[in-house]
């Protein structure tokens, strides 16, 4: 990690002599802004509209622990007006050297233009200890909060809130976007809550821990990871212990992202004869998920189909319960 910041910084110096020399904003001048994933892309661009020009530093294939860093993302955060972010730690292998080499203190934490999502969020598997036998834990709990249902309004809120600070001349309009995107959301939700009371109690098995929130809001048994912990790939004998234990609870679905599914999960769908699902961790990495609504809906769809659950028409009226409101902290 070390060796990756020096980098970054070496680039710096010799491509970018002018980065710190950064342009001040002026008012009515488009707000620059960096995403660290492209669901958050999308929530830029459906708060900000034409307000906003924003880039993304994943690309929707990667695991999300281990994005390379490249010059041009130097380039994008030295000039930019703001970074968005998860946070919880998932941007750790590459957003510190980044913001170390960019030259841009507006972006760092703490700075106008540093938007972190996952603030107010409650986290799920907050380690009690850290320690490196544990696996790569995340101090803050578990960072893949995108993949919650109700993650849009929360992240949604979020970024609004960043946005009107950068340019409070367009925050009624910021305002207003948001508020569209959040009855936009509506009609999804309810197709996403139809699917999801036939979820509970259906068991599965991940291959890392990326699809937790999804599994504990809809009430999902999680019956085993194939990583031995997380970030520690599987050995012989977790394999064998995993396969033993699906037979023994009759689970026959194993998920996992574009990035993890390799041999190991073949391996063990063959000993089993589970159905593999390969589902979206982010936006774009898997046709038809440009925006994160599509990206939920195939996340769902896919997931019933492999345990067999029949598709709500998305053209019916539908009466469900009530959208639940994102967590809190308290």
């Amino acid at each position: 990690m070390r060796s990756l910041r020096h980098l970054l910084v070496l680039i710096l110096a010799f491509v970018l002599p002018w980065a710190s020399a950064r342009a001040e904003r002026s008012v009515g001048d488009k707000l620059k802004v960096v995403a660290t994933i492209p669901d958050l892309v999308d929530f830029v661009r459906e708060v900000g509209g034409e307000r906003v020009e924003v880039s993304t530093i994943a690309r929707g294939k990667e695991n999300l622990h281990n994005v390379i860093a490249r010059p041009s993302h130097l380039v994008a955060l030295s000039k930019a007006d703001a970074l968005v972010q998860i946070g919880l730690s998932l941007e750790t292998a590459y957003i510190p050297g980044l913001l170390e080499g960019c030259g841009n203190p507006q972006v760092w934490p703490g700075g106008k233009g540093f938007i972190n999502c996952s603030d107010g969020w409650e986290a799920i598997q907050v380690p009690v200890v850290l320690s490196r036998q544990g696996g790569d834990l995340h101090p803050q709990g578990n960072p893949h909060m995108n993949l919650d249902p109700r993650a849009g309004r929360h992240c949604v809120q979020r970024i609004c809130d960043g946005l009107s600070k950068l340019a409070p001349e367009w925050k009624a309009e910021f305002e207003t976007r948001r508020d569209a995107y959040l009855a936009k959301l509506e009609e999804p939700e309810k197709r996403w809550a139809a699917l999801g009371e036939q979820f509970k109690g259906r068991k599965f098995v991940e291959y890392h821990q990326e699809y937790n929130y999804f599994a504990q809001h809809y009430g999902l048994t999680l019956v085993a990871n194939l990583e031995v912990k997380p970030g520690i790939p599987p050995t012989p004998n977790h394999l064998a212990e995993v396969i033993e234990k699906m037979k023994a609870e009759a689970c026959d679905v194993i998920v996992t992202a574009l990035w993890s599914k390799n041999d190991f999960v073949q391996r063990v769908a063959e000993a089993t004869g589970a159905k593999v699902v390969e589902l979206p961790n982010m936006c774009g990495g898997i046709a038809g998920t440009d925006t994160w609504i599509e990206m939920m809906d195939v996340l769902h769809e896919r997931l019933a189909r492999a345990f067999g659950i029949p598709l709500p028409d998305k053209t019916a009226p539908e009466a469900q319960k009530p959208v639940q409101k994102p967590p809190q902290k308290s």
